[in-house]
C-alpha cells in the first residue's frame, strides 16, 4: 500500500484541505472512519464503497463522497490507484455550490454534477504521471472555479468550527451564543456547511479526537475517551460507530489504513484543525 499527501496551493487551502495519492497492489476491504467530503478520481482498477447505512456504490471514474456521519467501508481490487481531494467545509458552497447535507453519507458522479470542464480536468489528472502534476491540474481547476464564484463568498461560521474542536464538549446553548443567531439558524448553518446537526457533529468529532489519543499512545480507555462518554460501553459503541472498529482493534493496528490516514493527514495539516480531523 502506498499513501502520499500533497498540499494545494496556498490561496486554495481554505477550501481544499489536501490532495492524496493511494495505490494498492493487493485487493483490500478496509473500514474508513467518518470524515469530511472527498472528490476521488479512479486512475486505474475498480472498487466499491459501502456507505454507513450499508448501501453499496460502485466507484466511478470521478466521484464525490459527501461528509460521512459514520464509518464506512471501501473495497478495492488489486492494482487500484486513486487520486483524492479533501474538500474543507468552506469549500462546499464556494467550490461546489451545494449544501453539504445534500450529499452527506452519499456518493455521486462528479463529472455529471460539476459539468464538462470538471470532466476535462479529471481526464488530465488521470493521464498525469505523478501526484505533483495531478495536484497542479487540480489547483488549476479549483482556481478557475474560485474565480468564477468569488462574488458569492459567504461568511464562514468560525465559531462553529471552534465549538466542534473544543475538547470540553460545550453544550448547544453555548454554541448558539457563540454563533449569535437562533438555534434553528445554527442547525441550518451546521447542515449547510458541515453536513449534519450540531449534536451529531459533536458526537463524530469527539470520537475522532479519541482515536487520535489512542494513536498518540493513550492505551487506557478512560484517558482516550476523556470526559465525553458515560462509561466504557458507551465509549466503545460511539467509537465503533464513527471509526469502524473497537478502540482495542484500533490500538492493535487492525485498522491499519485508518491509522495511517489519520497520522499522515495530521502531519500534512501541521496543526489541529478540521482538515486534520
Amino acid at each position: 500500500m502506498e499513501l502520499e499527501y500533497y498540499l494545494p496551493r496556498r490561496d486554495l487551502q481554505d477550501y481544499v484541505r489536501v490532495y492524496y495519492y493511494f495505490s494498492s497492489d493487493i485487493a483490500a476491504k478496509q473500514p474508513i472512519c467518518a470524515e469530511l467530503g472527498n472528490i476521488r478520481i479512479l486512475l486505474n482498477g475498480a472498487g466499491r464503497i459501502y456507505l454507513p447505512n450499508g448501501e453499496m456504490k460502485t466507484i466511478s471514474k470521478g466521484f464525490l463522497l459527501g461528509p460521512t456521519m459514520g464509518a464506512y467501508k471501501i473495497e478495492l481490487e488489486a492494482h487500484t490507484r486513486v487520486f483524492g481531494i479533501g474538500v474543507r467545509p468552506r469549500g462546499w458552497d464556494v467550490l461546489l455550490g451545494v449544501s453539504a447535507a445534500e450529499i452527506t453519507d452519499n456518493v455521486i458522479d462528479f463529472s455529471a454534477f460539476a459539468g464538462r470542464i470538471a470532466g476535462q480536468y479529471i481526464e488530465e489528472i488521470g493521464n498525469a504521471p505523478h501526484i505533483s502534476m495531478m495536484a497542479a491540474a487540480a489547483d488549476r481547476y479549483f482556481a478557475t472555479v474560485l474565480e468564477r464564484r468569488r462574488g458569492r463568498l459567504k461568511a464562514y461560521p468560525d465559531a462553529m468550527e471552534h465549538w466542534l474542536l473544543n475538547p470540553h464538549d460545550l453544550n448547544l446553548d453555548q454554541l448558539v451564543g457563540m454563533m449569535d443567531v437562533s438555534r434553528r439558524q445554527t442547525d441550518r448553518v451546521a447542515k449547510q456547511v458541515f453536513g449534519a446537526s450540531p449534536k451529531l457533529l459533536q458526537r463524530k468529532y469527539r470520537a475522532l479526537r479519541a482515536a487520535d489519543r489512542i494513536r498518540a499512545g493513550n492505551s487506557n480507555w478512560a484517558d482516550a475517551a476523556g470526559a465525553s462518554f458515560y462509561d466504557q460501553s458507551h465509549f466503545i459503541k460511539e467509537f465503533r460507530t464513527f471509526i469502524g472498529v473497537t478502540p482495542s482493534q484500533f490500538a492493535d493496528n487492525q485498522a491499519e489504513l485508518i491509522s495511517t490516514v489519520r497520522s499522515k493527514r495530521r502531519d500534512a495539516a501541521g496543526h489541529i484543525s478540521l482538515a486534520s480531523l
